[in-house]
């Protein structure tokens, strides 16, 4: 190396690691002028691309450095990271693995072939990647931070937090460990310890949106409405295009009884990205536009999704939730006392399961939020959990069962011919379909100011006359309460023909 291009180079990389991006480049360039091919600038120019967010550029230079030296670990590390943020994971996995090959002890190609293995949801492969860089240096947090965001995905948050607070040994000043923290506290129903945790985020870096965003959550569910909404005005302070902050904010309004203010949260919710969909569906329950067949997908896996952390003790000590009872009460009168296969659709948190395990020799629970599954599982009673839309589940799913029973689910669908047609086409001949819904007098059914569909009982009779049912039961019980009043809904079994 020439004495002029060394003492470029020194003076480009003392520029760069100062983040002086655009000189550190300048004399990069000058470098290359020199040296057309010279690796070091070619592959530096090719960094500084991808720490400006210019992948295409960066991929450019990359390239154009491997075809000068192909045999250089970090250059293979580094096109792995820019192929990752464009989501070419398998194609960033091969880097990160020919890096390993050509240096076993790359820490930093450890930790990141972890994140690839974490996007493609190989997430006991992504451990193992973590433990390694563990391995090489015990001390290093940054693989107890991406292990913790690994077990956290695996909705495995009482282990998560084990690796947050071993890292905060060491990164105690760092507002995302934090953060991170909250969040696991949060989804394990822990909301005073979750809310200390997102306040030392918040007094690290102010700039924090989302923990004001989770912070808002907790303190609706909590009942503290005027602080749920303080949280989601900070949010937007910082982010004014947070477009989940703006739904949010038009939730606690609604709840608030704001309507005109939820109404104007929402569309500016649609401005910022939320699908034209949901929102149709939260005006309509506004009355403002015309209700869709059924609720979207999105509005309810985020709602059970935020749900999941307080779902039971919210139903069953607040409401005097009595929907599984009633239904285990009229299932109890037309089945035989044991059956082969039973499909719990929208099982939730599966408070259903513990009478149709003892019933049943294969059970099956399907449902849309991940979170809401992930404390099913915690039950060990389903033989299968699935998370998937219920309508498209039973279109690709190739079994037959003796019972299908959906409870508290039907709230979220206002035609019912789809579903019904899709259930009796996976019943057996005599198997029983038992479900709830709530009434309304209006004739058909109706998307209620409560976001909750209502069905009339001409309508239920109707389709099952239309479609062949045989109605065993269909009574009005006492089912939940709302405020000093106990609602009702329809307790219903049908039986295929």
């Amino acid at each position: 190396m020439s004495s002029a291009i060394s003492e470029l180079l020194h003076r480009a990389v003392e520029l760069h690691q100062q983040g002086h991006l655009a000189e550190a480049e300048s004399l990069y360039v000058q470098v290359l002028q020199i040296d057309a091919r010279h690796f070091d600038a070619l592959h530096l120019i090719g960094v500084i691309a991808q720490q400006r967010g210019d992948l295409q550029s960066a991929m450019n230079f990359f390239g154009k450095a491997l075809a000068v030296d192909a045999q250089q670990p970090q250059l293979h590390s580094n096109l792995g990271a820019c192929l990752h943020q464009m989501e070419r994971h398998q194609e960033a996995l091969a880097c990160y693995d020919l890096a390993l090959r050509l240096q076993a002890d790359y820490l930093l190609a450890w930790i990141n072939r972890g994140n690839v293995l974490r996007s493609l949801g190989q997430f006991e492969e992504a451990i193992r990647s973590y433990e390694k860089a563990m391995e090489l240096k015990i001390d290093e947090a940054e693989a107890y931070y991406q292990r913790g965001l690994t077990l956290q995905s695996m909705g495995l948050h009482a282990d998560a937090l084990l690796d947050f607070e071993d890292g905060l040994r060491w990164r105690a000043d760092e507002a995302r460990w934090y953060f991170a923290r909250g969040y696991s506290l949060q989804q394990l129903g822990k909301s005073t310890e979750a809310r200390q945790a997102y306040a030392t985020c918040l007094r690290r870096d102010k700039m924090q949106a989302q923990a004001h965003y989770n912070l808002a959550i907790i303190e609706k569910h909590n009942g503290d409405l005027v602080q749920a909404l303080t949280h989601c005005d900070e949010a937007l302070a910082i982010s004014h295009s947070y477009a989940k902050a703006h739904l949010q904010r038009g939730h606690v309004l609604k709840l608030m009884s704001r309507l005109p203010e939820a109404s104007a949260a929402y569309r500016c919710a649609a401005e910022c990205g939320i699908e034209t969909a949901q929102i149709e569906f939260l005006l309509a329950s506004l009355g403002e536009h015309a209700a869709p067949e059924a609720a979207p997908v999105e509005y309810v896996r985020d709602l059970f999704d935020q749900y999941a952390t307080h779902f039971d003790q919210h139903l069953q000590q607040q409401l005097l939730y009595q929907i599984p009872q009633l239904l285990q009460k009229a299932i109890s009168l037309y089945l035989p006392t044991q059956f082969a296969r039973s499909l719990d659709l929208g099982c939730g948190t599966g408070l259903c399961a513990p009478f149709l395990r003892a019933r049943s020799n294969h059970l099956t629970g399907v449902d849309i939020s991940g979170a809401m599954l992930d404390r099913a599982a915690q039950l060990a009673l389903y033989d299968q959990l699935v998370c998937d839309e219920l309508l498209h589940f039973l279109e690709h799913d190739d079994s037959d069962y003796e019972l299908i029973l959906m409870a508290d689910v039907l709230v979220y669908f206002g035609k019912l011919d789809v579903l019904f047609g899709a259930c009796a086409a996976h019943l057996r001949s005599g198997g029983l379909l038992a479900f709830s819904v709530e009434p309304t007098e209006t004739h058909g059914y109706h998307l209620q100011s409560s976001q909750r569909y209502a069905h009339s009982t001409s309508y239920l009779n109707q389709l099952a006359e239309a479609q062949g049912w045989d109605i065993q039961e269909m009574r009005l019980a006492d089912s939940r309460r709302e405020g000093d009043q106990m609602l009702q809904s329809l307790i219903c079994v049908w039986r295929k023909k």
